[in-house]
């Protein structure tokens, strides 16, 4: 893909990586705006405004994610502009991490995802801020890379900033409270986030993230006030694919939700014997509860663990976002 024209915005990308049979590659880039900006002919004293997102992915991604750098913890852009993960090795695949790292954009399909958000509505970067791109890819038994390969490219247009006439925000948020387990093979478990903001919010972006245990992720509409599912003429995003899920952005999806006001989302799964080559001892061992009950848990491993995650986008952005 190729990367904007000078002025007009800015590339990041991976190397070209190999991913060998059996081995999940879980990789973090580091890359500060500022330089972004100064060698792709933008200010580099200035903000930059983002008001279009391009991703291309060599096929075999289980995800692409892309942060803003926030409280360092173990993955510091200090240690290298790459710094690499294997098989649930390394800092890139600890999600403690990035705990407090706003969302900027993320992908979990093959191909290429192009997005321009609505008219006006940019993210805002400024000079000092550090961007990190998370890739993960898979060559295993649920997952696989056809070419042993893997490869990103993410382009992000700018506009001016006289043309911005609202920010946009992002949610990201994890249940990391799932359990698959034998004794309990078909759980639902739920989660909510209100926008702390004295306005109405549009939803223009959405997307849910399971692996293979997962057989229904929902997301509705939320008061920010109650306890129970909303009804289902409140949900505007379902997914029963774990491996390409739907991402749902404007100008197909644009909901407005009143002020104070959020999302509600609901992931349901089955459980599956794990692989021979790991068993339910090897789902023991990373349990954390010890229920010696071949759980799935929470965590990076596609072959191994499970999640429950969302991502949302919308605008104008929130002074805070609370997740239960």
């Amino acid at each position: 893909m190729d990367p904007p024209p000078q002025g007009q915005g800015f590339q990041i990308e991976t190397n070209l990586f190999e991913v060998p049979a059996g081995v999940e590659k879980q990789d973090c880039y580091f890359f500060k705006v500022r330089d972004l900006a100064a060698a792709n002919g933008l200010d580099p004293e200035s903000p930059v405004y983002v008001n279009r997102v391009q991703i291309a992915q060599k096929d075999g991604s289980h995800h692409m994610n892309v942060f803003r750098v926030r409280s360092i913890v173990g993955l510091d852009p200090a240690n290298g502009a790459v710094q690499e993960g294997t098989d649930n090795v390394g800092e890139c695949f600890k999600s403690a991490n990035w705990a407090d790292w706003p969302l900027v954009a993320n992908s979990q399909i093959d191909g290429k995802l192009d997005w321009s958000f609505p008219e006006g509505v940019a993210n805002e970067f400024m000079p000092d801020e550090w961007l990190m791109l998370q890739t993960h890819y898979v060559n295993a038994s649920t997952q696989g890379t056809p070419s042993g390969e893997g490869k990103v490219n993410v382009n992000f247009w700018t506009i001016p900033k006289e043309k911005v006439t609202a920010q946009l925000g992002t949610l990201f948020a994890t249940k990391q409270s799932i359990r698959v387990c034998a004794s309990n093979p078909t759980p639902s478990f739920d989660g909510s986030c209100q926008f702390k903001s004295d306005k109405p919010v549009h939803i223009i972006g959405a997307n849910g993230h399971f692996h293979s245990r997962g057989k229904q992720f929902d997301m509705f509409a939320w008061d920010g006030v109650s306890g129970e599912q909303p009804p289902l003429d409140k949900r505007f995003y379902s997914s029963q694919a774990w491996d390409e899920p739907p991402m749902l952005t404007s100008p197909e999806l644009d909901l407005e939700v009143p002020a104070n006001s959020g999302v509600f989302y609901t992931c349901s799964y089955q459980w599956q014997m794990p692989e021979a080559s790991l068993g339910c001892d090897g789902l023991n061992a990373l349990d954390k509860q010890g229920a010696n009950d071949c759980c799935y848990t929470f965590g990076p491993i596609v072959e191994a663990n499970e999640h429950c995650n969302i991502f949302v986008y919308y605008y104008p952005k929130a002074d805070d976002i609370n997740c239960f």
